[in-house]
């Protein structure tokens, strides 16, 4: 393994030499693993945070301090990163906690109940449908057949499915508005 001083590791970084930035990385990649491993305890979750470090040093090669060891720069710097992520991920744990907490059970009670009552007065409004336009529309609207497949499953004209689906649609309006 190539062996270079702080110097060198600084003026190689910083010129974008692409042999020193390898040779940094598998001098240092081993050992930021490790530390990240301890942190976040996932291994390919560590892998990716060590990739984020290199990735921002090679971003940031000209704003390095050619007077701190490379490697302290590195450790520094997967610390920070796991400990932002951690911080994160407790973020996200409260806030999903909070949004568990804020749900009233008595207006879901109430939602529940709103959206059962509307469902019942659906389904009367499309039971009172005469018997061809109901087939009509619960085949284009909970089987998901198109005017065309409807009008050759039940051997009619094209025209007529379009002229149910309106009807229905039609009373459907009606009938659940005036009961509104």
């Amino acid at each position: 393994m190539l062996q270079l001083s702080n110097e060198e590791i600084v003026k190689g970084i910083r010129t974008r030499n692409k042999d020193v930035f390898e040779a940094v990385f598998k001098q240092f990649a081993p050992s930021l693993y490790n530390i990240a491993v301890r942190y976040v305890k996932d291994e390919d979750e560590a892998n990716d945070m060590v990739q984020d470090v290199f990735l921002h040093l090679w971003k940031g090669a000209e704003n390095l301090d050619e007077r701190a060891p490379v490697n302290h720069y590195l450790a520094r710097a997967i610390v920070n990163t796991c400990l932002n992520r951690i911080k994160k991920e407790k973020r996200k744990e409260v806030y999903t906690k909070e949004q568990l907490l804020n749900v009233n059970p008595i207006e879901n009670n109430h939602s529940l109940l709103e959206h059962k009552e509307l469902e019942a007065r659906y389904r009367s409004a499309v039971d009172k449908l005469p018997e061809q336009c109901r087939r009509v529309f619960e085949m284009s609207r909970l089987k998901g057949l198109s005017p065309a497949e409807i009008a050759e499953q039940l051997n009619i004209s094209i025209n007529t499915v379009y002229a149910h689906l309106t009807t229905a649609l039609k009373r459907l309006r009606v009938d659940l508005i005036n009961k509104s």
